[in-house]
């Protein structure tokens, strides 16, 4: 079931999962949307850094969890391309994160920027990005509308 915040508690909760599973720093402008399964928080999907059309995301799984399933991702994508009329969002990891780095990959996002040695442990700051017509989690009904958007 797909969740987000309706109070104070329940986004320090949200934020607090995204902290300890992806060392994710809350701030003033993260919104999130989270999964709930027998009854626990699974995964949680969090957007900061809004500048112009642009956001960071971040995604934190609980420990036994591996996937995510689509309506998530849609819901995700649609939220920030539609809702928030984002044209890219970035991700910015370390190139020694090599499950983030494959789970990135195949959500569609792809390099843009790496600065070598620049992240934790001697790793390489990479810097990916999906735009919103590149997003596969978007029907083209979906895409047209997030261009239109674009240029009103």
């Amino acid at each position: 079931m797909i969740v987000s915040p309706q109070n104070a508690p329940e986004w320090r909760t949200m934020a607090n999962f995204l902290h300890a599973h992806a060392m994710v720093q809350p701030s003033p402008d993260l919104t999130m949307i989270g999964w709930v399964e027998d009854d626990s928080l699974q995964i949680v999907a969090g957007l900061n850094g809004f500048i112009g059309k642009v956001a960071q995301i971040h995604i934190a799984f609980a420990p036994e969890w591996h996937f995510s399933p689509r309506l998530m991702l849609r819901a995700v994508f649609r939220y920030a391309f539609l809702d928030r009329k984002l044209k890219l969002l970035v991700g910015i990891l370390n190139s020694n994160n090599e499950r983030a780095m494959k789970f990135d990959k195949h959500l569609g996002f792809r390099e843009l920027l790496r600065l070598p040695c620049m992240h934790d442990d001697g790793g390489d700051l990479v810097v990916l990005g999906m735009y919103a017509h590149e997003c596969r989690y978007l029907d083209e009904e979906d895409k047209d509308a997030s261009i239109l958007v674009g240029h009103a």
